[in-house]
């Protein structure tokens, strides 16, 4: 257990060296800010694919380690259950290129987001209730990525060229990858492709962790990935580009039936699984075109499917189809509007051959201005108005189909009152329609009850951002309710019909505050984020909906050597001590169960031997004190995947 005396002693050096910075006489290099007025990204640098190619990352949780609000459950691939200012997966989005599904689990012991960071081009963060342009069913944040371009790894002197990539870890396995991409000369087309494998094998849990069998191993978590990526992009003329895109993903092996448990008997009931994902995505992309600063178009469809090579196999399947236009005018040099329109489309059945289909259409229609304001404009208001709507049919027919429609005001307001410091607080609305039944236990017929309704989230926030001689501080405080929650009835055990409702309400509010400063090669970074989600106020572990993570903080400190070209820098990850209520799972009585704090540390170096960024060689020790924790962002108790222990991970990146 980490006690509080023990957390403050891990971050006394961070703060002392933050104190200390402060008074350098040294002009100091401000830190790379990606806010930008009217949006709601994270004051942090996102993760770009530079980032990527000097770090081992394999997956998400590799790429937002030092997102502090940001947490994911334990083990690897779809064991993991992922959590935004300790929201759930139901309620958090994962775009890629302008494309989502709904939050449908195909199974709630599996988490639902799949990610190779090797296709990826940029990552960001949107945190809480989205505005008016934020896309369908944003009521509690999204994880927003673009895939690579050919033009964003071509050497400025060349219209063709590959990337290699590979590496090696003690306690997780292989990966590698190739990539091919040209343009012509005229720069007219451009296309790439791309192909990646990892194999993770069953990893050791931390020091004094024991299986079952007497080992410290922990059987059936080994998981083999491959991705690939082909796009193709063409420019007509300046600042217009037609585009066509195919993505696939997948994740393979013999994993335990409840792959976020652990039970070391033959309750976990392993098995062989497959997941796919593909991602077709057709785009149009254009600015100053007329009347319109910015068009962004696109019609996608994105198909996730789960072999199960069980005693009975099935192949639940999603298959998602939807198109997304939106625009920008400006009225003048200081006031925009944006407007638009979003559409998605879902089917799921539990096999192929199975006639009980979930299926749903939800459309949105929005309004969005931003208006600078002042004589120097020094304000900038936003202000914006949604219309969603959706319409559910019955699975089997059970029941009669379910629409409903609700208006969504957002408003927001910026203040610049320096050149270093800013102000800002909005207030937003948005709704989500309610998701299917999970789809490998989809029985017969579902229910929709008359009065089922789309959930309805309002969050207040308010920041505070300030950057002065290095040092950069970005702090924002919130409040969100959403009421209407999406409820299940029957189903599994119960040997009760299966029924979708609305009902109760989740609260949630916390803080969050990134400080960090850099000075030359020195970059140093602190955080906290808390959160404390209620479920018709009680503290529950309802992993889909929310998850009680408590207080998490994130610290890191790296040094650049010009020559030679070397990178090192170490990042702490602790979780302070929390508890939750089981009840939702309808286990445990009601007794509180405690989560252990933890505290874990990584290394990393990254080496650049031609001085520039073509050749990376990197070197990282994670969980480098062989700690044996379990993640907050699980179901905790002795069940719960441990972490893995220590891993020592090199690896090469060569960009030609």
């Amino acid at each position: 257990m980490m006690t509080h005396t023990q957390f403050k002693m891990a971050i006394l050096p961070m703060a002392l060296l933050l104190a200390a910075a402060a008074n350098g006489e040294e002009q100091a290099t401000q830190l790379e800010d990606v806010t930008v007025k009217a949006s709601r990204i994270s004051a942090k640098p996102v993760q770009d694919f530079r980032e990527f190619e000097k770090s081992n990352a394999t997956d998400l949780k590799d790429v937002l380690a030092d997102e502090v609000a940001v947490q994911f459950g334990g083990g690897n691939g779809l064991s993991q259950h992922i959590t935004l200012r300790g929201m759930g997966a139901d309620q958090i989005d994962f775009v890629v290129d302008n494309a989502s599904t709904d939050a449908t689990s195909i199974f709630h012991h599996q988490g639902r987001f799949m990610l190779d960071p090797a296709l990826v081009k940029i990552v960001k963060i949107e945190k809480g209730t989205g505005s008016a342009s934020s896309g369908i069913g944003a009521t509690s944040g999204r994880i927003v990525m673009e895939t690579v371009d050919a033009t964003d790894l071509l050497r400025d002197d060349k219209n063709a060229g590959f990337r290699l990539r590979g590496g090696y870890g003690s306690n997780s396995g292989h990966y590698g990858g190739v990539a091919v991409y040209g343009q012509l000369a005229d720069k007219s087309i451009d296309g790439i492709f791309m192909g990646n494998w990892t194999h993770e094998k069953d990893y050791k849990g931390g020091k004094n962790y024991v299986a079952a069998d007497g080992t410290d191993t922990l059987k059936n978590s080994a998981l083999g990935n491959r991705s690939y990526l082909a796009k193709v992009n063409v420019h007509p003329v300046e600042d217009m580009t037609i585009g066509l895109k195919h993505s696939r993903e997948e994740n393979y092996g013999e994993r335990n039936l409840r792959e976020e448990f652990y039970f070391g008997t033959t309750n976990d009931s392993p098995y062989y699984k497959h997941r796919i994902q593909d991602n077709t995505n057709l785009y149009f992309k254009a600015k100053n075109a007329g009347i319109f600063s910015n068009m962004d178009a696109n019609v996608f469809r994105i198909n996730s499917k789960h072999k199960l090579q069980s005693t009975t196999p099935t192949t639940p399947e999603v298959e998602t189809v939807g198109g997304n236009l939106n625009l920008a005018s400006k009225i003048d040099d200081n006031h925009t509007l944006k407007y638009g329109l979003n559409y998605r489309s879902e089917d799921a059945v539990r096999d192929k051959d199975s006639e009980i289909k979930q299926q749903k259409d939800d459309y949105k229609a929005y309004i969005e201005g931003l208006w600078g304001l002042g004589a120097n404009q020094q304000f900038t208001l936003t202000t914006g108005l949604a219309y969603d709507y959706f319409k559910m049919k019955s699975a089997g027919n059970a029941t009669p189909a379910i629409s409903d429609g609700k208006v969504s005001p957002s408003v927001g307001l910026i203040w610049d009152a320096t050149d270093n410091l800013s102000f800002s607080l909005s207030h937003n609305y948005a709704t989500r329609s309610p998701r299917f039944y999970e789809v490998q236990l989809a029985g017969n017929s579902i229910s929709l009850d008359p009065d089922l309704k789309a959930e309805r989230s309002r969050n207040t926030e308010a920041n505070v951002k300030w950057q002065w001689n290095g040092l950069s501080l970005d702090a924002s405080y919130f409040y969100q309710k959403i009421k209407d929650l999406t409820v299940y009835e029957g189903g599994g055990r119960s040997g009760k019909p299966i029924g979708i409702k609305s009902e109760g309400s989740l609260k949630n509010k916390g803080y969050e505050v990134n400080l960090g400063y850099k000075w030359r090669g020195l970059k140093s970074r602190i955080g906290v984020a808390y959160s404390k989600p209620e479920m018709d106020g009680t503290t529950l572990d309802v992993v889909q909906q929310a998850i009680p993570i408590g207080r998490q903080w994130v610290t890191s400190l790296s040094y650049h050597f010009e020559k030679p070209h070397l990178e090192i820098g170490w990042r702490g990850r602790y979780a302070e001590k929390s508890s939750y209520l089981p009840e939702s799972s309808g286990r445990g009585g009601g007794e509180p169960v405690e989560r252990t704090g933890y505290g874990v540390h990584d290394f990393f170096a990254n080496w650049q031997p031609t001085g520039k960024d073509d050749l990376n060689i990197n070197l990282s020790v994670d969980n480098a004190f062989n700690k044996y924790y379990r993640s907050h962002s699980q179901r905790a108790g002795a069940t719960a995947l441990p972490e893995p222990g220590r891993d020592i991970r090199l690896g090469l990146s060569y960009r030609w």
